[in-house]
């Protein structure tokens, strides 16, 4: 069984919240036997997510910044942008939007806060923004690294003063499989309360999102080997 350093990923800043300005800091990492453009694969494509991610079952993207990205050619991207340039282009409706994240497109997690439970519970939603975003490559050893950050344009967006978030995935390959980061940073005075009322079960979620990516692409790598 392979064993990561710092799991929690407890000494990694976000792009704009350094670790020791930070109020809130989870994270979550796992090692997956699967080539790191699958993991990369079904990360990005929200579509996959009612078949693995129990934290966060359904996505709704809100807008893109191209109609049809493609997670294999996707070119890599490693600069940082909070919000994109506006454009004249209409989108189309989000039923028609492609699901694949991308740098740029805006989206809406509808978070079960208790995934285990078998009750009926009403989501929470969150819209965020993809702010950096690239592609891993296993020839030359390239990190993929995807970054959303909350939406400041959404309906009912907090001042930053209040609440600052940004989550980061990265995703190495290593020996044997791929290995997976996954950890975000918050800061603004209602994360006092966000820390004391979730951060143990903010914690509990981001292990079983990892668990779950792994247990979906391991299992997809598996039955298609046979």
């Amino acid at each position: 069984m392979t064993t990561l350093t710092d799991p929690t990923n407890a000494t990694r800043a976000t792009p704009n919240i350094p670790i020791e300005k930070a109020t809130l800091h989870i994270g979550s990492s796992t090692f997956i036997s699967a080539p790191s453009q699958e993991v990369w694969a079904a990360l990005i494509n929200t579509s996959t997510w009612p078949s693995w991610n129990a934290f966060v079952p359904r996505v709704t993207v809100r807008s893109q910044p191209t109609p049809d990205p493609s997670p294999s050619t996707s070119a890599p991207d490693p600069t940082p942008t909070p919000t994109p340039a506006p454009t004249s282009t209409t989108q189309p409706s989000s039923t028609n939007l492609s699901p694949i994240l991308q740098k740029g497109t805006k989206f809406t997690f509808h978070v079960r806060m208790d995934p285990t439970s078998t009750k009926p519970q009403p989501s929470t939603d969150v819209h965020l923004l993809i702010s950096e975003f690239r592609a891993p490559n296993a020839d030359t050893g390239e990190v993929g690294r995807i970054v959303w950050c909350a939406d400041p344009d959404a309906p009912g967006a907090f001042s930053p003063s209040l609440l600052m978030a940004e989550r980061v995935h990265e995703i190495t390959t290593v020996e044997g499989g791929t290995e997976v980061r996954n950890w975000e940073a918050q800061v603004g005075w209602l994360v006092y309360v966000v820390r004391w009322m979730y951060k143990a079960k903010l914690q509990a979620n981001f292990d079983m999102w990892v668990a779950d990516l792994k247990g979906f692409v391991e299992g997809g790598s598996k039955s298609g080997s046979t």
